[in-house]
């Protein structure tokens, strides 16, 4: 396929603007073609970027999909709407990436990833985390086996975006709409970090709580709760023994953004950190003898960086990246996110079977 792969982005908010448009901006091998949001700025803002004729922007997903104009679909909606747009496009045949999580739950995401195999479409998840060069560096050294057999991992990632003035209760604070907080939001990329370590989840506990319990409607000036969660902390248990645990929160007053990603193993350690923009990686390998080891910085190679549009463009093209996620990887993590919230439901340890095995 040399011909330009013809992109239509559905849901044209912050992520779609931010973060993928950029991506398909800078590929010689794709353009961006059609547009849909229903909201009538945000359209009429992106047909000015794209440089859109007006038949080529939309207000029903559906017309999207099924027009001449797109050859692939990006699904950028809030979450409720996963599942349905990603039918319609499964339905078309039209190959398609999509935000995470990739459904409301593993019911939904489970027959999402039947129905395209059946149709064998490529698919692609939004876990953004996979296209970093420092995290994609860590991978590196774990498979080499730079730290020996791994005991724990540990990461915290906090932000105060929970916190900021005049926030008002979009859907992201809505479980309806969003199916949970932090826990999807966030805590689906981390989840995703220790699937692609290697690293496969038997169990989990979590708690959750919310913080900054009611907003003001977007469409009023009406008062009313919010029902995600504001903060979630998960003890998991990895299938290999491994301990993980996992702390997340939007409330974290005075951090913009933390990301903290620490394993140690039997001979080292690594830690990445991601802290207003500015990333690094301390390491320490080939321990035989704990005593007066320490770590040191370093700087991954160029070789490591990844763009996460060009590699949904690539799969489409045929030319497949051994380190993306696909509707499989967005199916493993909704597992652990339904096991979690069963967990804080039931306030018990919930095994990733009983979720996968409930049918």
């Amino acid at each position: 396929m040399n011909k330009k792969i013809r992109v239509g982005i559905i849901g044209f908010g912050n992520i779609a603007k931010g973060a993928h448009l950029p991506g398909y901006m800078h590929s010689e091998d794709c353009e961006v073609t059609a547009i849909c949001d229903s909201d009538d700025s945000r359209l009429a803002y992106a047909a000015q970027i794209c440089n859109l004729p007006k038949e080529n922007c939309f207000k029903n997903y559906k017309d999207l999909i099924t027009s001449d104009f797109v050859d692939v679909v990006d699904i950028c909606t809030p979450n409720h709407m996963h599942y349905e747009v990603a039918q319609k496009a499964i339905q078309a045949g039209k190959p398609f990436s999509i935000e995470k999580p990739v459904a409301m739950n593993y019911k939904e995401s489970l027959d999402l990833l039947e129905r395209a195999q059946k149709t064998n479409i490529p698919t692609f998840v939004c876990f953004t985390w996979r296209y970093r060069q420092h995290i994609r560096f860590m991978k590196s050294v774990i498979d080499r086996n730079e730290i020996g057999e791994l005991y724990h991992i540990y990461i915290r990632c906090i932000k105060d975006s929970g916190l900021w003035l005049n926030r008002k209760l979009e859907w992201r604070f809505q479980k309806d709409k969003a199916g949970s907080g932090v826990l999807g939001d966030l805590g689906s990329h981390m989840f995703d970090i220790i699937r692609f370590f290697g690293q496969e989840f038997e169990g989990v506990y979590a708690d959750s709580g919310i913080i900054v319990k009611q907003r003001q409607r977007i469409d009023s000036d009406e008062i009313d709760n919010v029902t995600t969660d504001d903060w979630s902390n998960i003890i998991a248990k990895l299938k290999n023994g491994v301990s993980a645990t996992i702390a997340l929160s939007r409330c974290a007053t005075t951090i913009s953004d933390l990301i903290e990603i620490e394993l140690f193993g039997k001979n080292g350690a690594i830690k990445y950190t991601y802290f207003d923009g500015k990333q690094t990686i301390e390491i320490c390998t080939g321990i035989t003898d704990i005593s007066g080891k320490g770590r040191h910085t370093i700087t991954p190679p160029e070789s490591f960086v990844a763009s996460q549009s060009q590699c949904f463009i690539d799969l489409v093209k045929g030319k497949k990246d051994p380190y993306i996620a696909t509707l499989e990887d967005g199916v493993k993590c909704q597992s652990v996110i339904d096991a979690a919230l069963k967990s804080i439901e039931e306030r018990r340890y919930v095994e990733i079977s009983e979720i996968t095995e409930e049918r």
